[in-house]
């Protein structure tokens, strides 16, 4: 079955738009009006289903969204419940008289489904979500409808698959910003250049680096820990060196009096065996050496 030219230029105007989009409501909506206004439908719902197969509509268009949520859609029961089961198309001609027509939603708003035009969104090769339009105004659904749907619904299944993960990276970096603000030891990471990349609130407290320091250029360690030179030289020479260090103990002057810093370097390393930097976790142990 060949598309026609609108449903390229179509499938081309959604396709720019929806790898941009991070937000799954959003999303859903700007793919919702897109596909009715050119399909010429009278409405039209976006489902998310569950891996248990639970169908709940996302967006929608030409009937409430909050009604739609209320009545519940059973997994293989009904066009959009045979859909999310087997994870294939389905375009009903005459919908009243389709064995998997349920006619929940007519029921319940006094709509009248006539034609039905459905996919699924496919992420991984799973269903997670269908796409369903129903009604097209100047007649019935085409085969090419249906081909550009099922395309639109793996395009979808990749740009909510990238919303989820780019939302586990967000949660997972405030986890990890909050683990290393609370660390007990100065933290260091430097990028292959001897730049700093990170630096934690303790090690900015101990080498009394002024507060709120820029990172945006990536600053020189030299630079960073100015009242620390030596310790600083150490640093860059283990960082080039791409040596790890399990445990380390560096005796410098700072601020006037003598000082150890306990320390332990460990390499960065990137496939092919590359060295983008090095990471160091320090502390002033000089009372405790002083004990011995």
């Amino acid at each position: 079955m060949t598309l026609g030219l609108s449903h390229y230029q179509l499938l081309g105007e959604i396709l720019e738009k929806i790898h941009y989009i991070y937000d799954e409501d959003e999303l859903s909506k700007v793919v919702l009006d897109a596909l009715s206004n050119a399909l010429g439908t009278e409405a039209g719902t976006i489902y998310n289903v569950s891996a248990a197969l639970e169908i709940i509509p996302m967006a929608s268009q030409g009937a409430s969204l909050h009604l739609l949520k209320a009545l519940g859609f059973p997994a293989g029961k009904g066009v959009v419940g045979w859909v999310a089961q087997y994870g294939q198309p389905a375009k009903a001609d005459e919908a009243q008289t389709d064995k998997r027509f349920l006619g929940i939603a007519d029921a319940a708003t006094g709509f009248t489904t006539r034609t039905i035009l459905a996919a699924p969104i496919l992420a991984r090769g799973k269903v997670i979500g269908v796409l369903e339009f129903i009604n097209k105004k100047d007649g019935a659904f085409s085969s090419p409808d249906l081909e550009l749907l099922s395309m639109i619904g793996r395009e979808l299944g990749i740009a909510f698959e990238n919303v989820r993960l780019i939302r586990e990276l967000k949660g997972n970096h405030a986890h990890l910003k909050s683990i290393i603000s609370g660390l007990g030891a100065g933290l260091i990471v430097l990028d292959h250049e001897q730049r700093v990349v990170l630096i934690n609130p303790r090690a900015c407290e101990i080498l009394r680096v002024e507060p709120g320091l820029d990172l945006g250029n990536r600053p020189a360690v030299s630079k960073v820990s100015e009242k620390a030179p030596e310790f600083s030289k150490l640093m860059i020479a283990l960082a080039r060196s791409g040596k790890p260090v399990q445990r380390g103990e560096f005796k410098t002057v700072f601020e006037a009096r003598e000082i150890v810093f306990g320390y332990s370097a460990v390499p960065v390393t990137a496939e092919a065996g590359l060295l983008p930097g090095m990471t160091f976790l320090f502390q002033d142990i000089t009372a405790y050496t002083e004990k011995k």
